[in-house]
This record gives structure tokens, sequence and C-alpha cells, in this order.
């Protein structure tokens, strides 16, 4: 059997702006029952935001009859019992480059109604279940509020039993976070190793960022994002499974053309064609939700700030921007300093 292609993140058509939206930004025991030190919504400004699944629906209706592409999210799709699985948001929700998925934890599928929560994706034609699994085996933690592996572990066993007794075949990627400290190529075999063993459909890599500024030593740099695609393409290549790869386009364009993506794959377009949404606000990325740049108006029109997406284009074109804004805003102190004069574009700044 060949080997299948390595999956990258697709934002190439341009003919919509995608707005990804979110409903539901709250972690800990009502959704995502983890608090993982490097969320990326564990923000004062975000960390207590839900709307009901009507209220979003209006808004999210709105925005697409204005031309616009939307994605709906949660911190977790099974969030307070798949209160949010049982509206009709997240129905045949294809429009995400990744298909109609739903992102756990895992944590709430370990509960006793995980059967019911699974047949509600079904319900919703939910074809993908996406988990992190921070690591193979437990061990300390390297971080607060981590998931152990073996959460992820038994949610996926569940998941491929539930499959099986109702013939619905789920795809399921699990996501490891590459840092300096991972980056190497015996760690990248064993997490192979360890989907194949729990009959994972996918391993997705994704790049870690130092949200909170205090982890330069695990950054990667320049020289190692060149070194990790290689390390990538070459692991993969040598690989004999059936797990495919997935890499997520927060790698940047710093040496992606060894992946053989089609060329624009690695370019952010966060901030002219990708954005994130916590109602009524609109960010220039989905993943680092600090920069405002525009606020939905009652019409469900968007009200744009100009002088951010200016700052924005000229924050591209710094040697530190490397093709990821949610990686270079946190990374580099330059390209924070491009905003540092913008008024409104943080909570603190307010």
């Amino acid at each position: 059997m060949s080997k299948l292609p390595i999956i990258f993140d697709d934002h190439l058509d341009h003919s919509k702006i995608e707005l990804q939206y979110f409903v539901d930004t709250r972690i800990g025991k009502n959704t995502c029952k983890a608090k993982c030190e490097f969320c990326w919504l564990d923000k004062p400004h975000l960390n207590h935001f839900k709307q009901t699944p009507e209220e979003a629906e209006v808004i999210i209706k709105g925005l697409e009859h204005n031309g616009f592409k939307v994605v709906p999210i949660v911190s977790d799709s099974f969030a307070e019992n798949g209160k949010y699985l049982r509206s009709n948001i997240f129905k045949d929700n294809d429009d995400w480059y990744m298909g109609n998925a739903a992102w756990s934890s895992g944590r709430p599928l370990l509960q006793d109604n995980y059967e019911e929560l699974l047949d509600l994706c079904i319900d919703n034609n939910v074809k993908t279940i996406i988990m992190t699994s921070h690591g193979t085996e437990d061990k300390s933690k390297d971080f607060k509020g981590l998931t152990q592996p073996s959460v992820v572990k038994k949610a996926t066993a569940r998941i491929k039993e539930f499959s099986a007794k109702r013939q619905w075949k789920f795809k399921v990627i699990l996501t490891f976070t590459i840092s300096r400290a991972n980056m190497t190529e015996q760690h990248l075999q064993s997490y192979f190793a360890h989907c194949e063993a729990l009959e994972a459909d996918v391993i997705r890599l994704n790049r870690f960022a130092d949200k909170q500024g205090i982890y330069e030593h695990l950054r990667l740099t320049k020289e190692d994002t060149i070194a990790c695609y290689q390390l990538m393409k070459k692991v993969y290549d040598q690989y004999e499974g059936n797990v495919q790869l997935s890499v997520s386009e927060d790698f940047g364009n710093w040496g992606v053309e060894v992946m053989g993506f089609p060329a624009e794959v690695g370019n952010c377009v966060a901030g002219e064609y990708l954005f994130g949404v916590v109602y009524p606000d609109v960010y220039v990325c989905p993943v680092n939700l600090t920069l405002k740049v525009g606020k939905i108006q009652p019409d469900h029109t968007i009200q744009w700030n100009q002088e951010v997406i200016d700052q924005l284009m000229a924050a591209k074109t710094h040697p530190d921007f490397g093709g990821c804004i949610g990686v270079a805003y946190p990374h580099s102190q330059e390209i924070r300093d491009y905003f540092q004069d913008l008024k409104l574009t943080t909570v603190e700044q307010k």
C-alpha cells in the first residue's frame, strides 16, 4: 500500500474570510476538565466566556449571510455533558479544513455516559475526534495541569470500541506538541509507535508556543524549525505503519519547502483571510486571541480596525515572523512592539 500524503492545514482558498467562532472558551471542570499551563485559552479576558448555542447560532447565521465562512469552536466538544452537541451549531460542520471534528482533552470520555456523548457525535455527523497526547507514558508533569497519556489511551480505546459497536468509523487524531525538548528522531518514532499501538489514524504535530514568555529554552529557533521539518519528513518517509502524518501550519515557512506542500502553505493568513472571534470581538488570529482587529456589529457586519491590520502586515515583514503570528507574537518582543501603541488591542490596555 502506498504511503498516505502528509496532511497540511489548508487555508489556500481565499474566496471567503474564515472566522473561527468560539462559543465557549472556558477550560476546567465544566468543559475539558483540565487546565493545561500553556493553553491558548487560559487568558483573563477569555477563560470565562460562553454563549448559549441559541445565541451563537443567530450570530453565526448572520455572519454567514454576510458572506463569511464561520467555523464554530468550543474548548471541548463534549463540554457540559454534550450541551453544544445537542444543538444545531455542529451539525455537518464540514467547512473546517479538518472536516467535521470533535476536539477533546479525552477526560469527558472517561465519564460513564461516554456512549451518549459519542452518539451525539453521530447525530452531528462528526467523523473525527482530536485529542492531545502529552508524551506516551505517564510521568511527572513538565507543565501544570496537563492531561496524562493514560487518559488519552483509555479515551481512544473507548472510541474504538464504540465505533465497532455502532459501525460508525471515527478518525482518531492524536496531537503532539514539538519543542526543543522532544525534537529528536527517537521521540518522533516513539510517537508514531504509540499511535500505531492505539490504532489511531493520524498523528498531528504542532509547534510549541511560549504563551507565558517563560520557556525561552523550549522555543524553536529558525534553525530548529528548518531541522524539524527535515526530521518530520525523514521519520515519516521511513515509517512503515498505517498512521498518517498531519503537520500544523504553526511551524511556519522556515524550511517548509522540504515537505512538498503547495507553495503558500506555511505562510500565515491570519489577519488577512483567517480570524478568531470571541463575541463581539474579532482577533487577528484564532490561536493568539490577543490583538483585536474588529468588532461584530448588530447587523452582523464587522467594523475593522485598519490600524491593527496595517501593523500586522508590517510585523509579517520582520525577520522573526517565520510564517505564523500565533508563534511569532509571544516569541518576539520586537513584533509585540509593533502593536504597543495601539489602544484597545488587549484587555490590559483597556
